[in-house]
Formats: structure tokens, sequence, C-alpha cells
């Protein structure tokens, strides 16, 4: 990593066994700075961003794109806004053009806009067709209420109302300015060749200084269990997410955590694969999963039993989960989970591309560019205590949340016999 143009931070991960070059811009802020009430507005922004800019609208960008062969895209993560693109070397000038544009020249035309909104819309109304997100969307609101990673990035249908052309310009132009941008170049591509590309991303932009990352704070542990039933008709099958706050990314504690999660969910062979499918059948699939962000996010463990064994697989699941709190891992299962990790984090940055994504994410969440190689020593370096110890410290079976999707008429006392904690019912298609 070194200092990019106009106080943009710039990543070069060079690899000319093939001639193509990867563009990767991430703009700090990302869905965790929407404002309260106004949920979806920066990924709206950034969406809206790429459907025309300087002086080639929609259909006319996608031509320009396609035309050389390349891909641009543009998304949002609780973290930042991201620009990508692919193309071969010798159109990298040209797709530069086009990325510059898009980040400083964005159209965000009213049609557009308006036509965005209702994809939205229509986007909402497929999620709520879907269990397992509906299960997802349910469980981010309920396991750290009020804190910005559990509003939703996608919106609702009251916030969509509220999301007005002029702010979704100022929100773009406010996160598009050189000093909030981690720009990586991977590939075909010198240390020079990269630098001329950075200072043409970024010469459009306006001077302004960078705006205040968002306020991430610590979530309160909880001091209880809590259940939300989301009651959704005629289900033969039910969606179970149990979780609760978890430590950052970044804290001196992640990589002990993250043998725990390998050997309680992380493979076929972890104790809740073996206890829920292989030995009883009850779910295709179960595993646990902790979230890798700039702030505090979660543990969240997932499972999809049949509906008339749900509270009996719930009940088993947090059994567990409180066996692991409790009884920690033994020397065996962390040398599996040291190897098994071991072995395959060096997939996750074989490639120049990966290896530029990896510290452009890792700048990001405020480490240091190759925070994955050394969270890799670390987790060779573990010893049972360390690993107990922070499973102690930092899971917590008595104060989860459990999110189910079920049908509340044939579930609701069913599940009153179960140790879930006080009980909430929502519908479905609520948020």
């Amino acid at each position: 990593m070194s200092d990019g143009p106009r106080g943009a931070r710039l990543v070069v991960e060079p690899g000319h066994d093939v001639p193509l070059v990867w563009i990767r811009v991430a703009a700090l802020g990302g869905s965790a700075a929407d404002p309260a009430g106004h949920e979806g507005l920066m990924r709206h922004a950034a969406l809206l961003s790429r459907r025309g800019a300087g002086d080639l609208d929609r259909a006319a960008l996608d031509d320009a794109v396609d035309g050389l062969g390349a891909s641009l895209h543009v998304d949002t993560t609780r973290d930042a806004i991201t620009v990508s693109g692919l193309c071969l070397a010798r159109n990298a000038d040209a797709l530069v053009a086009l990325m510059a544009d898009v980040m400083a020249s964005p159209r965000m035309d009213e049609p557009e806009h308006e036509k965005l909104l209702r994809e939205t819309g229509a986007l909402l109304d497929e999620l709520r067709d879907d269990d397992s997100s509906i299960a997802d969307r349910f469980f981010v609101r309920e396991v750290a209420p009020g804190h910005p990673y559990a509003r939703t990035s996608i919106g609702t249908g009251a916030s969509l109302e509220r999301i007005d052309l002029a702010e979704v310009r100022r929100a773009h132009a406010a996160a598009l300015v050189p000093g909030n941008l981690i720009i990586g170049l991977a590939g075909a591509v010198d240390a020079a060749a990269a630098e001329s590309l950075a200072e043409r991303l970024v010469a459009g932009l306006p001077e302004a200084p960078a705006p205040a990352l968002p306020a991430l704070p610590d979530v309160a542990p909880a001091t209880a269990r809590r259940l939300c039933l989301i009651d959704k008709p005629e289900r033969v099958q039910s969606q179970i997410r149990i979780g609760h706050p978890a430590p950052a990314y970044a804290h001196p504690d992640f990589a002990a955590l993250s043998c725990a999660e390998t050997i309680f969910g992380g493979t076929f062979s972890a104790r809740l694969m073996q206890e829920i499918r292989a030995k009883r059948g009850w779910s295709y699939g179960a595993g646990c999963s902790l979230g890798r962000s700039r702030g505090a996010s979660w543990l969240r463990i997932a499972l999809a039993p049949a509906a008339a064994v749900t509270p009996d697989a719930a009940a088993l699941t947090l059994a567990l989960f409180e066996q692991l709190c409790e009884g920690g891992v033994t020397a065996d299962e962390l040398a599996f989970a040291r190897s098994h990790m071991m072995g395959s984090m060096p997939f996750l940055s074989a490639t120049p591309a990966q290896r530029m994504r990896l510290a452009v994410r890792n700048l990001g969440y405020g480490l240091p560019a190759d925070y994955h190689e050394r969270l890799r020593t670390n987790v060779a370096g573990l010893s049972l205590d360390r690993v107990n110890q922070a499973i102690r410290l930092h899971f917590r079976p008595q104060a989860t949340v459990s999110v189910i999707v079920a049908t509340a008429a044939s579930m609701a006392t069913r599940l009153e016999r179960l140790d879930l904690g006080a009980a909430s019912k929502f519908p479905y298609d609520s948020y």
C-alpha cells in the first residue's frame, strides 16, 4: 500500500500471467452511513451512479463497457461503496475513463431514480418469497437493535419513500472524494501505470474533506434470551437463525474465535453438521459464521429443519452451543481446525486480484493491508487455552436471539416449552 493521488490510498498487485487488469475503488462509509429512517440511501446512490454517467445515458454506458469486453459493477457493503472493473490490459485507459465518470459525473436522472426505487420495492417483494432471506433480514435487525449494522442496506417500503434524488446526489458526492478512497489495481499493470490510472480515476472528483466514518459503538451484551417468531403461512420447513453480537474482525481474539467457528459449524465434520444433519437428518445444512467488518458484528447459527422437528432442532442447537461454551474445544478439534484453516486460507489470496481485494478490504476496516496473512500466522500459533478462553469470554449462550420463520398457528405453542426467552411475533411481510 502507498499514498495515492490527492490523498487516496493505492494498492498495486502486479501479475503478468494473463493480460487482464482488475480495478477496485472503495469509498468508505457504506450502508452503515445511511441516516436512520432513510435506510437504503447509500445502496441507491451507488446503483444509480452506474445508470448513466458523463455524456452517456444508461444504455450508452452499458454499450461502452460491453464494447470493451469489460465489466463495471457498483455495489455497497455495510462499510463501503465499491466500484470495480475488469478488462484487457490494452483497454485499461478506456475503462478507467468510464469508471471516473461513474464516480465523478453520474447522471442520476429522475426517470432512472424512480425506476430504481420501483425495482428495489420489487426486490423486497422477492425477498419475502424466500424464507432464508426473511430469516437473515429479521436476524440482522434483531441481533443488535439500533446499531448501524442492524439497519437494512436495501431499505424498507417506508424508507424508500423518503429517499429523494437531491439527497441521493449529496450522499454520493460526499462519499466520492479522494481522501475517502482506497484504490486497488491488480494484474498486468506495474507501479507507474497503476499510479497513472489512479490519477485519472480521481481527477474529476471534488476537493473536499473525507466524511467522518459512521460511529460503530459496541453493542451492550444482552442479559437474556429472546425469540422472534416470523409468521408465514403454510410452512412445511422452518428457517432458524440463532446468535448474538460478537467482536470485530480486528479484535485480538478473532483468530481464536475463528477456530471455534470452524470447529462448531464451519465444515461438514463440524459439531453442528454432524449432530443436525449426519446423525439425525434434520436439516441439509447447519453451520455458524462470524461477521467480518470494520465494527463489531455477530455470530450467526443457521439451519433449516422440517417444521415437524423445528422445536427439537432449535433445542439441540442451543444445547450444543452451551456445551461448546462450557466445555470448550478439544486438542484434536483444534489441531484439525488449524490444519483446515491453514490449508484453505492460501486459496483466498492465490492470485493478484484476490490479494488486491483483500488488501482494499483490510484497509477499509482500519487494518494493515496484509492483515489476512497476519491472521493466518496467529491461527498457527494458537493454544488450546487461548481458544477456550476466547469462547468463554465472547460466546454467550444465555443471551441469544432466535429468529424462526414458521407458521405461528402451528408452531408458537410448540416453541413455548423451550427455553428461548421472551417471545415476539412478526408478520413475514412487515419488514
